[in-house]
């Protein structure tokens, strides 16, 4: 069986506190992309003591512990299975980005082991399951534009107006969450207004949507990996309507209908050093 695990993207990205069970509150527009990884999801002899989870990217350690071993465990503890399950997964989402790839992979091994299994978990079963292993596997989950609030857990759907085409670019060095999330609480962090963010975006009105949308952790991330600052700056030089950061970073994203612009950047860029792709948006 074959599960596909999209990234994501960050629109705009409020980081609103440090909650006391130790996450942060967020507002945020997701909005998924084409880019992703792909998982191949097996049952395993019933004499094999234990799952085997397997990379093709062996830049990313494989642990017992990893998000997609721990779904595997927190399902099999709520519904009981003994089968043992092997999974490869074949990395395309660039790792440490801001782009949710662990989070992707950890979501598509849920609706793996759903079909796998012909499981009916509840929304609130599946909201549970999520949450219990990081904020954005519910929304990547469901694979679909959203706004995404609290720790992760609420989620609004929204239609987008159009697949508008994105270019992302990233250094060859990459941001860890969890630090640049410890780096947040130290600064006076710059809010945005997402609704209008929201408004513009469904309007379809790029120029002024790239002079209003904003990410929180743009100011943390930078003060702790320069080359982000660095990376955006040569992004801009192209002069794309919006440009952004997604997450924690390290990505920086244009978004664009001006396809001839967006491959001339994602070329030149892949030649100066970076980290592209060009993808789309799913609605």
């Amino acid at each position: 069986m074959i599960e596909k695990a999209n990234a994501k993207i960050n629109l705009s990205l409020n980081c609103l506190g440090l909650r006391e069970d130790g996450y942060h509150d967020i507002e945020s527009i997701v909005l998924p992309i084409e880019l992703h990884d792909t998982l191949v999801i097996s049952l395993l002899p019933k004499t094999t003591p234990d799952d085997f989870v397997v990379c093709d990217d062996f830049s990313l350690k494989i642990s017992k512990y990893n998000l997609v071993h721990k779904m595997i465990d927190v399902c099999r503890n709520k519904w009981k299975f003994n089968e043992h399950l092997s999974i490869e997964i074949h990395k395309n989402i660039f790792l440490q980005a801001g782009l949710g790839g662990g989070s992707a992979d950890a979501a598509a091994a849920f609706r793996g082991i759903i079909r796998l299994f012909k499981l009916k978990p509840t929304e609130e079963e599946i909201k549970e399951i999520c949450n219990s292993i990081g904020s954005d596997v519910l929304v990547q989950f469901y694979n679909k534009p959203a706004i995404v609030k609290g720790r992760g857990d609420k989620l609004t759907f929204i239609e987008i107006p159009k697949n508008y085409y994105v270019l992302l670019v990233k250094s060859i060095y990459g941001s860890s969450t969890q630090q640049v999330f410890e780096e947040a609480d130290k600064h006076d962090l710059i809010k945005g207004n997402l609704n209008e963010v929201l408004k513009l975006f469904l309007e379809e009105n790029l120029i002024t949507l790239g002079q209003n949308v904003f990410n929180s952790l743009y100011k943390p991330a930078s003060s702790l990996q320069e080359k982000i600052i660095n990376t955006y700056n040569d992004v801009k030089k192209y002069g794309f309507e919006v440009i952004s950061m997604s997450g924690s970073g390290s990505t920086i994203f244009a978004l664009s209908t001006n396809v001839k612009l967006l491959r001339k950047a994602e070329k030149e860029l892949y030649f100066k050093g970076y980290h592209t792709e060009l993808t789309k948006l799913i609605k």
